[in-house]
């Protein structure tokens, strides 16, 4: 059996790290940390109803119309067509 050249070697190390690396990331992901918790010293802010409506405001103002193109260019597509597909 031929022995293994060292870049072989360092990409077999490099790539066993990097899945050990994500697997601790994901353990890590699920445990708490101090930083996550709420603070006691400081009062949670108050929701900001008028931003969050005009955010999905301006989201609307995008999506109906381009909602509406998209799976309504048949209808658009028959009466504009209407009759005159297939004649030469």
């Amino acid at each position: 059996m031929a022995p293994i050249s060292p870049i072989m070697r360092m990409v077999t190390q490099r790539r066993a790290l990097s899945i050990f690396s994500r697997a601790r990331a994901l353990v890590r992901t699920m445990e708490p940390h101090p930083f996550e918790r709420l603070p006691l010293a400081q009062k949670t802010a108050k929701a900001d109803w008028g931003k969050q409506v005009k955010h999905v405001g301006d989201a609307a103002m995008f999506y109906f119309p381009a909602f509406g193109i998209f799976l309504g260019w048949p209808l658009l597509a028959e009466k504009f067509a209407d009759g005159h597909i297939g004649d030469y």
